[in-house]
């Protein structure tokens, strides 16, 4: 749907309300009217029973076919006499005088004999006759309403003999008294009942559809307060928060769960504005260093040393370009881009590094790896990892560093020791955390701005795995890296 006919909530949920409503009141009407219907139709069908009952009876008992009109009943019957030769012996009710006159029913067959409850149905003929706009309780009116029509009949056939004066009945001839069960009672049950509910339902569903309607914009308010007060909240204003509704609903528990993604922006904004200030704080150091180095070389060109001046220089270039590296890979990794996932052999990739360091002077270096142990990861974020916890462990050791390579039940875990100092249980999860260097090595000579262990530890975790700290078994720390096998 385009936006230009796109509906509110409010309209929305109006519209399903008035839907649903209009088919439930369907739904009742025409249940109301088909009982009321029936209940009225099986009345008369119970009434046109009892009339038989009492017809046949009168005529069995006073063999006379000259009925009376049955005093004492709410109703007359319209009912049809008539003899197996084909005679219309006699008909009741003016209703259907004129129908009457003339044979609707077959005859009874000779000799054939049944009780009340023998039914059968006919089809009025139809009234030829024009009768206009007319009140449907005049009789003639009710002829025009069953012309054509199906209608019920029950039956009583016997024999009558010597009936009254002109209406003797020959031996071998039964009688059929017929009674039809009108609908028109039912009929007009209905019709009085449309006349109710055809207002009253649309006024119904109606009703139900302003209620939806009105009801759905009151509880939209706290909605709509919550959308006023977010949209006040800007990149200086995180501490604010939006109001939570006491009502402990679903609007409650939205303004609940946006308070909480304002928590975690406002402690990502107060975080990046730390990363920002600790970047800075160690850009400066190196750029410091090597302006002092370089205009007090220049201040003294005819005495300065500019081979150790370069060497300066370049020193402290490095430590830039390594700060700068460090920095990138950390946005990297913030942004959260999708890593790549290769199989790397990680017992390869340490034997590698190791053997890189092997002539570089400082503590020895032992190695002992299975022959191979498999991971998925990338592999420049991998091999970045392992350097840094190589780095590390040289950058505190005395005398030597160990890296045990094993594979455990489906875990590929390595163990990068250090004989040096340690570090103390209160630290080890400081020492994660960016830009964080223990005391004795905040020289700038030991190298290191405090990048390694956290970009380490957040390239672990992306890759499903862990880096935690232990007491090293040759009286250092023990770095201990665990990832999932490519298996």
């Amino acid at each position: 749907m385009s936006r230009r006919f796109s509906l509110s909530t409010a309209a929305r949920v109006t519209v399903v309300a008035g839907l649903l409503s209009a088919a439930l009141a369907a739904g009742f009407a025409y249940w109301i009217r088909h009982e009321v219907y029936t209940s009225r139709y099986q009345l008369s069908d119970e009434e046109a029973y009892a009339s038989l009952l009492d017809l046949s009876e009168t005529a069995r008992r006073t063999r006379n076919l000259d009925f009376p009109l049955m005093p004492g009943r709410r109703t007359v019957p319209t009912f049809e006499v008539r003899s197996s030769d084909g005679r219309v012996l006699g008909w009741q009710n003016d209703p259907l005088g004129p129908l009457a006159r003339r044979p609707m029913l077959p005859a009874p067959l000779p000799g054939d004999e049944h009780t009340g409850d023998f039914q059968t149905r006919l089809v009025l003929p139809t009234y030829q006759k024009s009768l206009g706009d007319c009140d449907y309780r005049a009789p003639r009116c009710e002829i025009t309403r069953l012309s054509g029509r199906e209608v019920k009949v029950r039956r009583a056939v016997f024999a009558l003999r010597h009936a009254s004066p002109g209406k003797a009945i020959p031996p071998d001839r039964n009688v059929a008294i017929s009674v039809l069960i009108l609908p028109l009672e039912a009929e007009d049950a209905v019709a009085s009942l449309d006349k109710v509910l055809r207002p009253a339902l649309p006024a119904a569903v109606l009703l139900i559809m302003l209620g939806a309607y009105f009801g759905t914009r009151l509880a939209l308010r706290p909605v709509e307060r919550i959308r006023v007060q977010a949209a006040e909240i800007g990149e200086r204003s995180l501490h604010q928060r939006v109001p939570v509704p006491p009502t402990h609903d679903v609007v409650a528990r939205l303004a609940v769960t946006l308070n909480e993604t304002l928590d975690r922006l406002d402690k990502a904004a107060d975080r990046q504005r730390g990363f920002i200030a600790d970047a800075a704080h160690e850009l400066r150091s190196p750029i410091a260093s090597l302006r002092a180095t370089l205009e007090v070389a220049t201040e003294h060109s005819d005495r300065a040393d500019w081979a150790t001046v370069g060497e300066a220089a370049v020193e402290d270039t490095r430590r830039l370009q390594a700060l700068a590296d460090d920095l990138l890979l950390v946005a990297r990794l913030d942004a959260g881009g999708r890593a790549e996932r290769v199989e790397v052999d990680l017992a390869e990739l340490v034997r590698r590094h190791v053997g890189r360091r092997l002539s570089d002077d400082g503590p020895r270096l032992e190695v002992e790896a299975v022959e191979s142990a498999a991971v998925l990861g990338d592999p420049r974020q991998l091999d970045r990892l392992l350097r840094n916890l190589v780095d590390n462990a040289v950058r505190h050791a005395r005398a030597v560093v160990s890296v045990h390579v094993e594979d455990q039940a489906g875990r590929v875990v390595v163990h990068v020791d250090d004989d040096g100092s340690g570090i103390p249980v209160a630290a080890r999860r400081r020492v994660f955390e960016r830009f964080i260097r223990l005391d004795e090595a905040r020289s700038r000579d030991a190298g290191g701005v405090g990048l390694g262990l956290a970009i380490a530890r957040e390239i672990a975790v992306r890759h499903g795995g862990t880096l935690t700290i232990d007491d090293s078994p040759t009286g250092g720390a023990r770095l201990t890296l665990d990832l999932p096998t490519a298996g």
